[in-house]
């Protein structure tokens, strides 16, 4: 992989950058010149940005805020790079208020290898699709490029200067073996939670020591239920040999019942005959009443209503001939009444004479006068007149009432009467069928060699029909409860028998459970092993027998090439204790100095030779043998200022090396040192400036030296 160029606008001190303006950045080692907080590392922040960012994932580069220069509201960046002979462009921006997009683009590699950005074609747009592409392409995800291609400041010193626990800590967190033994770890507790949810599914909900109790219980309980049949079928049978010698219990039924009848019907006659009696003494009838006798005396109630219609009928008329005279008094009162009001008031007028109110003609005072005498005279008559006549139809009125009263209770008599005669008839149907059923009572004793229920009861030497018919009831009430009883207790052991099934059931399923338990205990056990064999090999193996010898092989020639061949071999050996001691070989003195004996510029080209070899030993190294290998295609090494604390000769050394490099396709060297004047090597500056940081890109040393002496 080579990245071509950078683009970016309002990203952290940048206002706009667009390296190189013209042109691509070569392979190789590169320098990235600067003071210090001009802006060095938060190029290569953008490149990392650009290909990677997601704010919900990606916590090295900070909240989405701080990436937008202050006083901005939004940022953006391009970045171009070449991969297997194939360009591509991939843009991300986003704004404090806007979310992060993200596409990436196939540009024309012709155009792309001179700086510029046609015919594109979209691959991939946002942010997780752009992601998984972009992985896809590089075989490498994010959180390893910065744990092997991007070696930040200040690392290059710490892991030169770590010991002990310290040091293997940085060994593990740049190789992920915390991530690889979680990994491992988190498959080996998965697979102990499935075997334990097993476990629990088969978890034995009765214990079997208990369902073999009920199962005997229930067992011995059969043998119980099948005695108590026996002993009920020996009642039964002794019922049915009683029932045998005595009359069925239908024919008693039959045989009670029309008894009940002729008792029923004789209680009715009985009835019949007190209300006849009582009705011939109330009518003066004789006994035996007959039919002459009953037309007689209904005959004489007839007459007697005719008499008392008539009666009421005249009295009405005479109602009507009162009320009709009350009628003319009350209008003769009203007319006088009229008149000595009319008078009255006339008299009380003054200047004018009073008229008649008949012919309407003018009238003196003396005949006013008599008229007036003459009103008030006929008034009171009138009135008590009206009186009378209203009190003489009350009268008739009540005598109305009496004689309806007197007629209502006649034609009760007359019907009584008639009822007697109807009672007559029905009394002799009724002794028919009373007869009719004494009959049938006999027939049916006929079978039985009685004459009556009396002998019936004495030829079973019982006192009465009564208790032969109780004695009868009961046996057969008693044979059929018995009968009930057998039948629930043979359902009952077949109920037993069908639980003791489902008991050996469970204690078969039991039996299959605990066997099951006992292999996936068995499974857990190991699993428990093998969890601590997974740490202890992850530990102790790969650190001790893979990793360090592999770190070792990797690194010593980069150290050998820093420290101009003073030193040969670095040794990492582990402790007891599970902690790391750094040794190397000097080839001057002929011994191994410990780390302790190394002096600070030693110890900055030994730990950057130790880093850039675990950056290359992770690009290709695999966990296990077994691992499938992926080389990773970002071969691209940032190196954030490693040479501070070496003399000039050491930093001579390191870059002659890093130019010589050939494992990584492009080396961005980033220091305050100026090493422009010894190295001819392309070149990045950056300066700050009022408006934010500016970068310049110069492909050989003597342009920028040109530039000043201009």
């Amino acid at each position: 992989m080579r990245i071509l160029w950078i683009s970016a606008k309002n990203f952290k001190c940048y206002s706009e950058v667009q390296i190189p303006k013209q042109g691509i950045f070569p392979e190789g080692l590169l320098f990235v010149e600067g003071e210090n907080s001009t802006g060095k590392s938060s190029l290569f922040d953008a490149i990392f940005y650009a290909l990677f960012y997601d704010p919900t994932t990606t916590k090295e580069l900070g909240n989405k805020e701080d990436l937008i220069k202050r006083g901005q509201s939004e940022t953006d960046v391009e970045v171009a790079f070449e991969l297997d002979n194939k360009c591509y462009l991939i843009k991300r921006e986003h704004g404090k208020k806007k979310p992060v997009l993200a596409s990436l683009m196939e540009i024309d590699r012709d155009k792309a290898l001179v700086g510029l950005s046609t015919n594109q074609k979209l691959l991939s747009e946002g942010v997780p699709d752009v992601e998984k592409k972009i992985t896809s392409l590089l075989n490498i995800n994010k959180e390893k490029i910065l744990n092997t291609l991007v070696v930040r400041q200040g690392s290059v010193q710490a892991l030169a200067e770590a010991k002990g626990a310290e040091l293997r800590d940085i060994v593990y967190e740049l190789f992920q073996l915390d991530y690889y033994r979680d990994k491992a770890i988190e498959v080996v507790k998965k697979r102990k939670s499935v075997l334990e949810e097993e476990k629990e599914k088969k978890r034995i909900v009765r214990e079997t020591e208990d369902i073999q109790k009920e199962l005997e219980e229930i067992t011995e309980s059969i043998e119980v239920t099948k005695r108590n049949v026996k002993a009920i079928e020996k009642a039964i049978d002794e019922l049915e040999n009683t029932l045998q010698k005595l009359p069925e219990l239908k024919d008693l039924k039959d045989i009670d019942g029309l008894s009940n009848q002729v008792l029923s019907i004789e209680n009715i006659i009985l009835s019949k005959i007190r209300s006849i009696e009582q009705l011939s003494k109330k009518y003066d009838l004789t006994l035996p009443i007959s039919d002459k006798e009953v037309e007689s005396k209904i005959g004489e109630f007839d007459k007697k209503i005719v008499s008392l219609n008539k009666s009421q009928e005249q009295i009405r008329e005479s109602i009507n001939s009162l009320r009709e005279e009350r009628i003319n008094l009350e209008l003769e009162l009203e007319t006088f009444s009229n008149r000595r009001k009319s008078l009255e008031s006339a008299s009380l007028e003054e200047n004018k004479d009073p008229t008649c109110e008949v012919c309407e003609q003018e009238i003196n005072e003396a005949k006013l006068k008599e008229l007036l005498e003459l009103s008030r005279q006929n008034i009171p008559i009138l009135t008590k007149g009206i009186s009378k006549k209203s009190d003489e139809i009350k009268e008739k009125e009540e005598e109305i009432k009496k004689i309806e009263q007197e007629n209502k209770e006649t034609i009760q008599n007359k019907n009584q009467v008639e009822n007697i005669k109807e009672d007559l008839t029905e009394l002799n149907g009724i002794e028919k069928s009373k007869k009719d059923l004494e009959k049938s009572i006999l027939d049916a004793l006929k079978g039985f060699k009685a004459k009556s229920t009396e002998e019936l009861a004495k030829n079973y030497n019982l006192s009465s029909f009564e208790e032969l018919y109780d004695q009868v009831n009961q046996t057969s009430q008693n044979k059929i409860s018995k009968e009930q009883d057998k039948k629930n207790k043979i359902v009952s052991i077949k109920e037993k028998h069908e639980r003791n099934s489902q008991l050996k059931k469970q204690i078969k399923e039991n039996k299959a459970k605990e066997e099951e338990i006992e292999k996936i205990n068995y499974q857990i056990a190991l699993i428990q092993s093998v969890q601590k064999y997974v740490e202890g090999f992850i530990a102790e193996d790969l650190i001790s027998n893979k990793m360090l010898a592999n770190i070792q092989r990797s690194t010593s020639a980069y150290i050998f090439l820093f420290t101009r061949g003073r030193y040969s071999e670095l040794y990492l050996e582990p402790t007891r204790q599970k902690t790391l001691v750094m040794s190397i070989k000097d080839e001057e003195s002929g011994f191994v100095k410990s780390q302790n004996l190394l002096s600070g510029g030693d110890k900055a080209a030994i730990g950057l030779g130790l880093r850039i070899g675990i950056s290359d030993l992770l690009k290709r190294i695999r966990p296990l043998k077994t691992s499938p290998y992926q080389p990773p295609k970002m071969d691209v090494l940032v190196l954030d200022e490693p040479l501070g604390s070496l003399d000039e000769e050491r930093r001579d050394k390191v870059i002659e090396g890093l130019i010589a490099e050939k494992k990584f396709s492009q080396i961005f060297l980033i220091t305050h040192t100026n090493i422009r004047r010894r190295f001819r090597a392309p070149l990045i500056t950056i300066q700050s400036t009022k408006t934010g940081s500016v970068a310049n890109y110069y492909p050989s040393t003597t342009e920028i030296e040109e530039e000043s002496e201009g």
